[in-house]
Order: structure tokens, then C-alpha cells, then sequence
């Protein structure tokens, strides 16, 4: 890995980059393709070599993956850095955030949106796997960074427009903790309407 400051600062960028292509959600479908955006806008810009390091995987395995990325534009090169012996690719992610919220209002996309949440529960599976190994694991306490949960309730509109603004003050908080020397956490959760005889 490179002698880099992980508080290198980004190069000026969008804040938001809507996915809304085709090419881009089937892209989306992967997830190691989805983590790879998620490592990189979370850390900022990465060569492979970085990225496979972080991912305790080798650089071989990321470089596909990474080239299709930027085929349909949810990556793209910024440069190279110096690595070892020659220069590295380095690569950024559109803008600071990545989202999916666009796609997800349009019917057409409910199936590569129901494989994409697959492939988001395959990736948190993997998290939750692996944070038993991680040296910085707590589970107690208002520091703990291991929990999950699943509960089915019914919220009125008020009770979801509060579920919403917490989701959103969330989401803000572990976006803005971009680049920070904090160890990395991963987060993911899903929120459906159950179909059912009781659906009014």
C-alpha cells in the first residue's frame, strides 16, 4: 500500500451522482462491484492495488470489475500514484454519494432493484461474517458498531416520515465520516410494504 495520507482531500466534485442508466443498475447487481463503489466513496480516491488491500483480496481479482465500472461511467480514473515500482491507476467514484433512490421510484426497475437488494443482503451477510475477525468489534455500549435487527410494524404516514428523517440523519452522518482514520463500519437496511390480507 502506498505511504498516501488517508486524509488526502478529494478533488471538487458533485456531491450526488443519481444511477438511473440500465447498463449502470445491471452493473449495480454485483456485489463486489457495489462494494467496490462503496470503499471508494467512503475512502476517497484508490488505485487497485489500495482497494485490494483493503479488501484483503488480490489486485488480479479487482481489476474487471473496476474496468467495467467505469465503462458505464459509476467509476472513473483520476489520475495515478506512484505504487512500488510503477505508477497506479487511480480511481474515483462520480461524486460523493452514489445513489439509487431515482431507480428505485421507476416500476420498470423492480426486478434489477430486487437483485440489487440481494446482492446489498449477500454483501451485509459477508460484513457480518467478517466483523468477528475485526480487531476493533464492539457490541456494547453507544460505541458499539455491531448490531442488526429485523421488525415488522405498522407505521402511519407521521410514524414513516420519522423512520425516513432518522434513515436520512443517518445516512448524513456515515457519508460526512468520509475519509475520517476511524476504523470502517459497513451499514445496510431495507424498508418494504408486506403484501398480505390486511393491505389496505
Amino acid at each position: 500500500m502506498s505511504n498516501r495520507s488517508r486524509k488526502q482531500k478529494r478533488p471538487t466534485r458533485a456531491d450526488e451522482y443519481a444511477v438511473t442508466r440500465a447498463d449502470q443498475l445491471r452493473e449495480s447487481v454485483s456485489p463486489r462491484r457495489h462494494d467496490i463503489i462503496d470503499q471508494i466513496s467512503a475512502t476517497g480516491p484508490m488505485s487497485v492495488r489500495e482497494l485490494a488491500h483493503m479488501l484483503g483480496v488480490a489486485p488480479s481479482s479487482l481489476y474487471y470489475h473496476v474496468e467495467r465500472l467505469c465503462e458505464v461511467g459509476l467509476l472513473k480514473e483520476v489520475g495515478t500514484r506512484q505504487e512500488a515500482t510503477k505508477p497506479e491507476r487511480v480511481y474515483d467514484t462520480p461524486a460523493r454519494r452514489v445513489t439509487l433512490l431515482d431507480a428505485l421510484q421507476q416500476p420498470r426497475n423492480a426486478d434489477v432493484m430486487t437483485d440489487i437488494v440481494g446482492a446489498l443482503c449477500k454483501q451485509a451477510r459477508k460484513d457480518f461474517a467478517g466483523s468477528f475477525d475485526a480487531g476493533h468489534r464492539e457490541t456494547a455500549g453507544a460505541r458499539r458498531n455491531t448490531r442488526f435487527f429485523r421488525l415488522v410494524g405498522r407505521p402511519d404516514a407521521a410514524a414513516r416520515a420519522a423512520i425516513n428523517q432518522h434513515l436520512d440523519a443517518i445516512t448524513e452522518i456515515m457519508v460526512a465520516s468520509a475519509g475520517n482514520d476511524a476504523p470502517r463500519v459497513s451499514m445496510m437496511w431495507v424498508m418494504a410494504p408486506l403484501p398480505g390480507a390486511d393491505d389496505s
